[in-house]
């Protein structure tokens, strides 16, 4: 047995005010009587001079000491596992998902700190024998403490729960649960603790007997659902851009707020008060002035919510109190050219009045990377007819192959006279473009490797995707100039696509943006010193390994800045999401557990014991109620 909430028992100490008023003497009133023959003892009284008498056990000082003691226990939470055999097993499943993050009502703990109470409780009260385990049910479940009796480890793996990103499939992690209590003792379960704040009906199946506690309680929260930074330029303002974010207020109440935009590092762009209604999403349009800084990269926008003034306390929950959205790129995109590139495809980007291009050789890059390794190309580059041996960091298109093997990807010898049969239509560089029609006087076709077919003719695949970890590559197996395509609008539409595509890869910062606690993904060379500084101001260092590297991150939104060598890079993290961010208790679990919730007459479940205790308070509470009206209480 166990307290859920030990600082509850300081209500005891009224205890020592109520046995004052008991031994303290009553204050006497002057009366004017006939004799003082009856009155001796009061006499008595009257002429003491200690203000204090001895403590006499009253019923109604019992009663009410009774009735303190047990309202304390009560809400201090007693809990334990109950009498579960020797040697059962316990694996306790814990939701890390965002919500969990959101703080109580007089804001002293959050649900992950009342789930980690839960679990000491659960862990004290352990049978003889008896092992726990912890899986946290975040999008990936993992196992965070393997099947253990010693307490200072389990302990360890308690105090390092914490919130670790969007979603929580409590499903699989059950299923993770059930794999480790296969040949498990009679009397072993799983154990979930949860805020169910998911919109789902879940059905959680096991061969063990499944308990769901729920944590947390419904609280106020106003968030940012939605954020999206894009460019509205005019004659007058070049860098204009158009500020938009959705806001919701999960309460029974309206509420007014402030929503501020600023720039990352810099000052307030635009400022907007506005009346937010119960569950009614919002949605607020601000214009501000983005120029790109002295790199001619643009920055970053950085929406915040708070109370009454900008400078306001956040609420609830502060992961959604905040997000972080790259800013257009206003300023102009290097497209470097390496190579002779078709006239066609030269049309096209100079149809881009923010497209800056640069003519190249490899030779030139090879001798510019032998002056300056950290000095990369940071734009879109072209490649025609010959490509180097690996792609270049962001993204690159390659035109016309003249080799055999491009970036690991194999092509055919040239084939003559294709037409277009397909083309994926749902990919963003083909989005409005339509190929029917379209013929190639001559093409090599695209053969194996991990390209991703983007374009099919009747003699092969003419157009493809590579993605590598710092960008994508779109290899063209024609040259333009040799078929019709130039003649259709298309043919711009897909140029332009490609270019908005580079774009906005490069105003992520080099990282791609991804939801709450996703690792960042660096590309670095082998043995490089990667330097991490949230946004919080915390850090962590480590090295690259075979060129990749996935850092750990908190569960912070924000810009996360990364130092590659003298490489800048900025990897974006946002929670914006409303199931998250929503306080109430909706999910339905239906739990489907194995037989053995009482071994040899033994109860086994995991309950907390304050009801019971508040019962036993009510019945305190009445009898002194009943001796305080019959004659004689006092």
């Amino acid at each position: 047995m166990g307290l859920l909430s030990p600082a509850s028992l300081a209500w005891l100490a009224l205890l020592a005010p109520l046995v004052a008023l008991y031994v303290l003497r009553r204050k006497h009133q002057l009366r004017v009587v006939g004799s003082t023959l009856l009155w001796e003892r009061a006499v008595r009284d009257l002429r003491a001079e200690r203000p204090f008498q001895r403590l006499i056990p009253y019923a109604s000082l019992l009663l009410q000491a009774s009735a303190l003691i047990l309202a304390a226990l009560a809400l201090a939470r007693p809990s334990g596992v109950g009498r579960l055999p020797d040697g059962a097993r316990v694996v306790v499943v814990v939701d890390t998902s965002a919500s969990m993050a959101i703080r109580s009502g007089d804001g002293r703990s959050t649900r992950i700190d009342d789930a980690r109470d839960a679990i000491r409780a659960l862990a004290e009260a352990l049978p003889s024998g008896g092992t726990l385990s912890l899986v946290e049910a975040s999008d990936e479940p993992t196992v965070s403490l393997a099947p253990t009796r010693d307490p200072a480890e389990i302990r360890r793996a308690i105090a390092a729960l914490e919130v670790r990103g969007v979603g929580a499939s409590i499903e699989q992690a059950v299923a993770l649960a059930q794999e480790r209590l296969r040949d498990a003792p009679s009397g072993s379960r799983i154990v979930v603790f949860t805020d169910g704040g998911t919109d789902e009906a879940t059905t959680l199946r096991a061969e063990v007997p499944i308990e769901v506690h729920r944590v947390g309680t419904e609280v106020p929260n106003d968030a940012i659902v939605a954020l999206d930074v894009r460019a509205r330029p005019s004659d007058d303002h070049p860098d204009r851009a158009e500020i938009f974010a959705r806001v919701v207020r999960f309460a029974d109440a309206p509420a007014a707020r402030w929503i501020v935009a600023s720039l990352e590092g810099g000052g307030v762009l635009a400022s907007r008060r506005v009346e937010l209604e119960p569950r009614e999403p919002l949605g607020v349009t601000m214009l501000a002035d983005l120029p790109p800084d002295a790199e001619g990269r643009p920055g970053f926008v950085r929406v915040t919510l708070s109370r009454d003034d900008p400078a306001g306390a956040a609420d609830a929950l502060a992961l959604d109190d905040v997000a972080i959205a790259p800013s257009p790129a206003a300023s102009r995109l290097p497209v470097f050219l390496v190579g002779d590139a078709p006239a066609s495809l030269r049309r096209a980007l100079l149809a881009d009045r923010d497209v800056e291009p640069y003519r190249t050789t490899l030779e030139a890059i090879a001798a510019r990377a032998a002056e300056a390794p950290d000095l990369e190309l940071d734009g879109l580059v072209i490649y025609t007819g010959r490509a180097p041996d690996a792609p270049p960091r962001g993204d690159a298109l390659v035109v016309a192959p003249t080799t055999d093997r491009v970036f690991g990807v194999a092509l055919g010898a040239s084939e003559e006279g294709a037409r277009i049969v397909s083309w994926r239509s749902d990919d963003p560089r083909l989005r409005f473009v339509s190929l029917s029609d379209v013929a190639l006087d001559s093409m090599r076709p695209i053969r194996g490797g991990e390209a991703r077919a983007l374009v099919e003719t009747d003699r092969g695949v003419a157009a493809a995707s590579l993605t590598h970890p710092s960008g994508e590559v779109t290899l063209l197996g024609f040259d333009p100039d040799r078929s019709t395509l130039p003649e259709r609008p298309s043919f711009v539409i897909l140029v332009r696509n490609l270019v908005e595509r580079a774009r906005a890869h490069r105003a992520e910062g080099g990282i791609p943006s991804a939801r709450l606690g996703v690792p960042l993904r660096v590309v670095a060379p082998e043995g490089t010193e990667i330097d991490v500084r949230a946004p919080d101001g915390g850090r962590s260092r480590t090295r690259a390994r075979s060129g990749v590297s996935l850092v750990t991150i908190p569960a912070i939104s924000g810009a996360f800045e990364v130092r590659v060598g003298a490489r800048r890079l900025v990897g974006l993290r946002n929670l914006l999401s409303a199931e998250e961010s929503d306080p109430r208790a909706r999910a339905r679990f239906i739990t489907q557990g194995g037989e053995g919730a009482d071994v040899a007459g033994q109860a086994a479940a995991t309950r907390e014991a304050w009801v019971y205790v508040a019962l036993a308070l009510l019945l305190v509470l009445a009898l002194e109620a009943l001796w305080a009206t019959r004659r004689g209480a006092t």
